[in-house]
């Protein structure tokens, strides 16, 4: 994804969907040569297609999610939220480029040893990582999120936006509900949740998808298989116990149809890939 960034920012200013000046500063060795490649005349242009061509619809589904979660961000800090939550942060950049995340504290949630590299790369760009951002070490399967949360200083009175990006899909079922019901415990109300997940149907076959299979492959060839997804029709369903409330749940092609006017750009998102904002109930 950090890749992703750095190949949409390279973009021409008219075209790009969002800049990220931090991505290629998180990249080492043939990642970061191909975002530099991104950089150059004319021969930069032969980076997305070769991308395209390797995964079908996966640089474009990316950075079409991360153009709508930005916005869903924006708008959820101008709403009131003043913590701002990444789990399973990878190299998000969110923190540090976002206009609206500069005036919240943010909350780094990854595993220790994404977290190291990430810290010694951002010392390198930054100099010093702001003092309003703070590492949480987590490990989903295992680990106790609402202590780590509350313990790195997370206060639960105050309204948040948690951004759960490109981590439902691979945990389990019962990992992603307990991580749920902690979320639920914490947010305050009128908190915001940004999820994205895989339609289930592309997991278990009864819906085809364009370029489902070959993604599936990638994953699973790379040690990372999908595990889990969420049946777009009875999602509002099973948040609804846990005291959230659905408020908009779009595919990244829905997504990159909207984006498609003002950006220049045809890009085609993924039909299965999906991003759902999701409201935190007043006290049930």
């Amino acid at each position: 994804m950090a890749l992703f960034r750095a190949v949409e920012t390279a973009e021409p200013p008219d075209r790009r969907l969002f800049e990220d000046p931090y991505a290629v500063a998180l990249l080492s060795g043939t990642l970061k040569a191909l975002a530099e490649i991104a950089r150059w005349p004319m021969i930069g242009r032969l980076v997305p297609a070769f991308l395209d061509l390797g995964w079908p619809h996966t640089r474009s589904s990316g950075v079409v999610r991360t153009r709508l979660i930005d916005d869903l961000v924006g708008e959820a800090i101008r709403a009131g939220a003043a913590q701002l939550v990444l789990l399973g942060a990878g190299f998000d950049s969110r923190a540090y480029r976002l206009p609206e995340a500069k005036g919240v504290v943010a909350f780094e949630v990854d595993h220790p040893a994404s977290q190291r590299a990430k810290r010694q790369r951002l010392n390198l760009r930054l100099g010093q990582v702001p003092a309003t951002v703070h590492f949480v070490e987590v490990d989903f399967e295992r680990d106790d999120l609402e202590r780590a949360l509350l313990t790195a200083g997370f206060n639960p009175a105050r309204p948040a936006v948690a951004v759960w990006e490109g981590v439902v899909s691979y945990l389990s079922e019962a990992a992603v509900y307990a991580n749920l019901a902690v979320l639920a415990r914490l947010l305050a109300p009128t908190s915001r949740l940004i999820l994205t997940y895989v339609d289930q149907a592309a997991l278990d076959g009864s819906r085809a998808f364009r370029g489902a299979r070959r993604w599936r492959f990638w994953v699973r060839f790379q040690g990372e298989p999908f595990l889990f997804g969420f049946d777009p029709d009875t999602l509002a369903g099973y948040l609804r116990p846990l005291g959230f409330l659905l408020q908009s749940d779009v595919s990244t092609a829905e997504a990159a149809r909207l984006y498609r006017a003002s950006s220049l750009r045809n890009e085609t998102g993924s039909e299965w890939y999906r991003v759902a904002a999701i409201a935190r109930a007043h006290a049930m």
